[in-house]
């Protein structure tokens, strides 16, 4: 990904296909996604697993959701098409293998899986090459605690600053950071109360609560020539008041992401 040197060729749709890839599995996974940044080398993601989440799916959407992961079926653009009645009962009416699957929906480990899958089988075709795309397994670490998260955070949101590949997060390329700048920059455009019901319609309901206060508290910038991607609604909410959505599963109802809880409740 990124520029290779031995050929001159520059790879950075293969960072736009994970950004892609992330958006579909946040929206299917019963994991939050919370930060991420995709560099030239590696990439680094903040994720949180919700196991209670994925309870509270009937057996019906736990099928849906992973026949959306591991489609039986593809549209003629390749993406995953919508599984029938028959599909679903083959997972719904076999009750280890929904079990299994019910576990793996929040499993880290499986989410990685199937990004590493994807994104290598398709740079593989690209390079008419075969075998293994990734140099090694990801590494995970445990985030225990409030300080820790936030630590990690701002590691992977100025990851390409501190590397010189940008020099603001607006400019941060492929990054939550900069998505997340670019989708206030937006609200703060918004004039006509028209634009700010459009706008919020798929927001959480911490997040518009806060619309007004952001906006008063921040002050306009240079707009970046970047846009804000589908995955900015995958992206847990970042709010001011951490509490508000302490509580409980937090379920998402939209299909964007797994939840609304906050960014910082564990």
């Amino acid at each position: 990904m990124g520029n290779d040197p031995l050929t001159g060729k520059n790879f950075d749709h293969r960072k736009a296909w994970m950004e892609e890839e992330l958006q579909h599995l946040a929206a299917h996974f019963g994991i939050d996604l919370l930060c991420y940044a995709i560099l030239s080398n590696h990439f680094h993601l903040v994720l949180r697993s919700r196991p209670d989440v994925v309870a509270i799916w009937d057996d019906a959407e736990v099928a849906r959701r992973w026949l959306m992961l591991c489609p039986k079926r593809r549209t003629a653009d390749n993406r995953p098409e919508e599984p029938n009645e028959s599909e679903l009962d083959t997972i719904r009416h076999d009750p280890a293998r929904l079990q299994e699957i019910r576990s793996r929906l929040s499993d880290i480990s499986w989410w990685m899986r199937l990004l590493s899958q994807k994104i290598g089988r398709m740079a593989n075709q690209e390079d008419g090459e075969s075998g293994k795309f990734w140099q090694a397994r990801y590494r995970a670490v445990r985030l225990l605690d409030e300080t820790a998260i936030l630590a990690c955070a701002a590691y992977v949101d100025l990851n390409p600053i501190r590397a010189a590949m940008a020099q603001t997060i607006e400019t941060s390329d492929y990054t939550s950071a900069q998505q997340r700048a670019l989708e206030l920059q937006q609200s703060l455009m918004v004039t006509t109360p028209e634009d700010k019901a459009a706008s919020s319609n798929d927001r959480s309901v911490e997040e518009v609560k806060h619309e007004s206060l952001l906006q008063k508290t921040s002050s306009p910038k240079l707009i970046s020539k970047q846009t804000v991607k589908p995955i900015a609604k995958a992206l847990c909410p970042l709010s001011l008041e951490e509490t508000f959505s302490m509580f409980g599963a937090c379920a998402h109802g939209a299909g964007a992401r797994a939840s609304d809880k906050g960014f910082l409740p564990i």
